[in-house]
């Protein structure tokens, strides 16, 4: 080989590795920006959910403490009314259904060992489920047990309706964390303490377990509706701090709220049915669930992360606007769960509850529209059956 060649030869190398070298730093950084872009919207995403509300303007603190309230009357006897489950019946149409979803959503790639899914045909009193029965963490579906519990107490008098109504709003319609945490405040007369501890804390925590004894007598076995939902900017808790972290780790394994579709379904059926504390309750609170037609769709397509939004990857987002809805949505970094009552234009309704306790379901905004297509679908299906 000449000389020249040679060099040729040489910088025909030089060059190669050059451009081998080049390569590689930049789908490194490419990899490295794409990465970083994830990690933001995925921060961005858990910021969101996990904050709910709280740039809402901070509800006013009435002045009168939880702890001054009228303590003759006592709410330790306090039971759920409807002291028995309803005698629904298994139905197989339905139970299709229910298997046609679990399906679709594992052919979707989402993991089904996490989902739970209750349905039940409010005309015929007919159920099906998939893992129904299995507690999962809520998030702001937990928000319903405390309406009822507070209902409860305003009829016995031991609360006063004309306190709360803008708390109830805001707790319901917004999600809003801090008025829940007064709401829950007021009715287990428990509030947020730095430090405490020994005889002091046992009875606070035995107030505060109310909550779950309430519901566990009337056959809601097992559920933890005690934790508050967080952040609480009042109380300028981005997380559980001081008596409400110490309630979570009584136990070896942390004590978050539990409920399962199937219960939280109840709830919502006997809501429906006029039943849940009493019929004028049951009529206000349904009220205070209903998610209307209007706010659907200035609802279905804001991509605003920073305010709650019960429609966009929930339920209601896929239904027509004649359809009425009443529902309430839980979202976290880790879970997405919406429960709601459904009546089609033809008038027939049926309540759908669906919790996916995984990021996957959390970051995803179709499957829970898709789910909901399916069933209104089938729902009128067997309507016309």
């Amino acid at each position: 080989m000449r000389i020249s060649d040679k060099k040729r030869s040489t910088q025909l190398l030089r060059l190669q590795f050059v451009g081998i070298v080049t390569g590689i730093a930049l789908t490194i950084s490419l990899i490295g920006l794409f990465l970083h872009k994830q990690n933001t919207d995925n921060s961005q995403i858990a910021k969101s959910a996990d904050k709910s509300t709280s740039e809402l303007p901070l509800l006013p603190i009435p002045s009168a403490s939880p702890l001054s309230l009228n303590e003759t009357i006592d709410n330790s006897e306090l039971a759920y009314n409807v002291q028995t489950s309803p005698n629904l019946n298994k139905n197989e149409k339905l139970q299709k259904t229910v298997d046609e979803i679990v399906d679709f959503t594992k052919n979707q790639k989402f993991p089904i060992q996490t989902l739970s899914i209750t349905i039940i045909d409010v005309e015929t009193g007919e159920y099906a489920g998939y893992q129904q029965e299995k507690l999962r963490y809520p998030a702001s579906v937990v928000k319903l047990f405390w309406m009822v519990n507070l209902y409860a107490q305003i009829e016995k008098g031991i609360l006063s309706e004309t306190e709360f109504p803008e708390y109830l709003d805001a707790m319901i319609q917004k999600s809003d964390n801090e008025a829940a945490s007064y709401i829950v405040d007021r009715i287990t007369k428990t509030e947020y303490r730095q430090n405490i501890k020994g005889e002091e804390y046992k009875n606070w925590r035995k107030k505060r377990l109310k909550i779950n004894r309430y519901f566990q007598k009337a056959g809601y076995e097992d559920i933890n509706v005690s934790q508050k939902t967080f952040p609480i900017p009042s109380l300028k808790l981005a997380r559980p701090k001081g008596s409400e972290l110490k309630l979570r780790k009584n136990s070896q394994k942390a004590n978050l709220n539990k409920i399962s579709t199937q219960q939280v379904a109840r709830l919502l059926y006997e809501i429906h049915q006029n039943k849940s504390v009493s019929e004028k309750s049951s009529s206000k609170m349904a009220e205070l669930l209903t998610i209307d037609a209007g706010t659907r769709n200035l609802k279905r397509h804001d991509k605003n992360l920073n305010e709650f939004n019960p429609v966009r990857g929930f339920l209601s987002a896929s239904l027509p606007d004649k359809v009425d809805f009443k529902g309430k949505a839980g979202w976290t970094s880790g879970s997405r769960n919406d429960a709601g009552i459904i009546t089609t234009p033809n008038g027939k309704s049926y309540i759908l509850v669906v919790f996916g306790e995984d990021r996957a379901y959390a970051h995803d905004w179709q499957i829970f529209p898709d789910i909901s297509q399916l069933v209104f679908n089938q729902m009128n299906k067997l309507e016309r059956e």
